[in-house]
Parts: C-alpha cells; sequence; structure tokens
C-alpha cells in the first residue's frame, strides 16, 4: 500500500448515502424518513437532504401512498449492467455447466473484490446440483479469506508481508510465528500444486475444491470452486474433479482476461 492510499481521507457525506441507500436496498419494502434517520444514526435534516439527493439520481423512489422510499430504478440499472460487463461470469459459464453435467456438484465463480477495505470472496454466479442433498450457494454473499478454498487461493499469490497485512486485517493478527509459518507453507503448496482442497473448514459437512483464474499479469481475479456434501466427497470423485478443474483453470486463464 503506497503512501497517497494510507493517507487518504474518505468523505464523510458519501459515507451517509451509501448507508442510507444500502439500507433501502436491504431493507427491501420501503422505509420512512424516520426509521431511515434511527437506522442510519443521522439527524433529521441531513438524513431528507441526503434522501432527495439520491431520490433527483433515481436510487431512491417515494410511494406517493406510504410516503416511504424504496430502491430506484437507477439500481436495478447499474446492477444489471455490471453484472453485463463481468464478462469473466460469461466465459465461465459453460465451464460451470460443463462440470455439473459431468459430476453433478454445485459450482460457481467466485471473485475477489474490497468491500469496506477488506479484500473477501463474493460469488458471482453458480449452477447448481441437481442431488435431493447438495450445498447451495448465494450469490452476492461475501465470504472471508481465510477458511475458504477461494480465498485461500487469493492468500497463495500473496508475499509474506501482504499475507501478514491481510490477516491483520481479517482479525487474525494473533497467529503465532509457528502458526504464520504453518499457513505460509500450507498456502505455497497450494500454489504450486494450483488447486486448494477445503475440507469442512469453513462450513461443517462440506467440501470445496478450488482453481485460480488468473490475469496475463499472473495475478489471482477469481476462482471456479466445486462445492461437493461431505458423505460424497469420496477419494476417486476428488480426484477425477481436481484434474477436470486443473484443465478448466488453465484454458480460462490463457485468454485475454
Amino acid at each position: 500500500m503506497d503512501n497517497l492510499e494510507k493517507n487518504v481521507k474518505t468523505i464523510q457525506s458519501v459515507h451517509r448515502a451509501l448507508d442510507i441507500l444500502e439500507f433501502a436496498v436491504f431493507s427491501g419494502n420501503g422505509q420512512k424518513l424516520s426509521t431511515i434517520t434511527e437506522h442510519c444514526h443521522l439527524n433529521k435534516t441531513t438524513a431528507f437532504h441526503l434522501i432527495k439527493t439520491l431520490e433527483a439520481r433515481g436510487y431512491l423512489e417515494q410511494s406517493p401512498d406510504t410516503l416511504s422510499y424504496k430502491t430506484g430504478g437507477k439500481v436495478f440499472e447499474l446492477a444489471s449492467k455490471a453484472y453485463q460487463n463481468i464478462n469473466l461470469t460469461t466465459i465461465c459459464q459453460p465451464y460451470l455447466e460443463q462440470l455439473v453435467s459431468e459430476f453433478n456438484e454445485t459450482v460457481g465463480v467466485y471473485h475477489y473484490s474490497k468491500i469496506n477495505g477488506l479484500t473477501q470472496v463474493l460469488c458471482t454466479s453458480y449452477v447448481e446440483s441437481t442431488h435431493p442433498v447438495r450445498v447451495s450457494v448465494a450469490v452476492g454473499k461475501w465470504l472471508p479469506l481465510m477458511h475458504t478454498a477461494s480465498g485461500y487461493i487469493f492468500l497463495s499469490s500473496l508475499s509474506s508481508d501482504a499475507l501478514k497485512e491481510i490477516l491483520i486485517s481479517e482479525g487474525h493478527s494473533s497467529l503465532s510465528d509457528s502458526d504464520f509459518s504453518s499457513l505460509k507453507e500450507k498456502l505455497e503448496k497450494i500454489h504450486a500444486s494450483g488447486i486448494c482442497l477445503e475440507q469442512e473448514e469453513y462450513e461443517e459437512g462440506v467440501v470445496n475444491i478450488a482453481v485460480p483464474i488468473y490475469k496475463y499479469t499472473g495475478r489471482p481475479i477469481a476462482a471456479i470452486c466445486v462445492s461437493i456434501p461431505v458423505q460424497r466427497a469420496q477419494e476417486e470423485l476428488l480426484n477425477k474433479m481436481t484434474e477436470k478443474l486443473k484443465k478448466i483453470s488453465r484454458e480460462i486463464s490463457s485468454l485475454p482476461l
């Protein structure tokens, strides 16, 4: 992180406006000014002017009947455009379908992105298994880097200093030198093999296998991850999936991403 990024000051009014917008999106049914004011810890005048600014730009709209505010059409327009612009998702879709057709286990694409200054993993698309007992994933759910297969893929690409910085930001600053060395050794093996097998570390009863998708710079920008109920995660199946996933990783990473 350079000095400019360390010294940057964020704009409080922007934070407040985004707090209001996020509350409107996640609460869903529309909220009155008094509720928004209380939830976002704002005085009524400040909240009113921010809401009216968002309304003027189309991010919020007010119901003429209840006078509550809900998500405006601009949010849907931006979300739709952003999804279309995730070219990688489009590229990966046939591979996801191929994996599910061959193994009938849930598989998804997981991007790396920053939220509140913290790098996390975000599922952007998936194809679900048709088994009665299957792993379900939620598009748009943020996952930590530590303890997830896709997260370990990202961590395995970092230098020791960058890894320590990430661990501190995720609340793992209390790792002993021995624990850090063990983690670093584990990540080096993942990086060398090009695959991560995570067995019930993040979620009980679920085994995940992830492979990186590399940008031309050699930096991992996403991962493809297969999620399997532990009772079906037999060694023979895992070995077959490993070979298939490695092949897909090489093919997609060879494209001009």
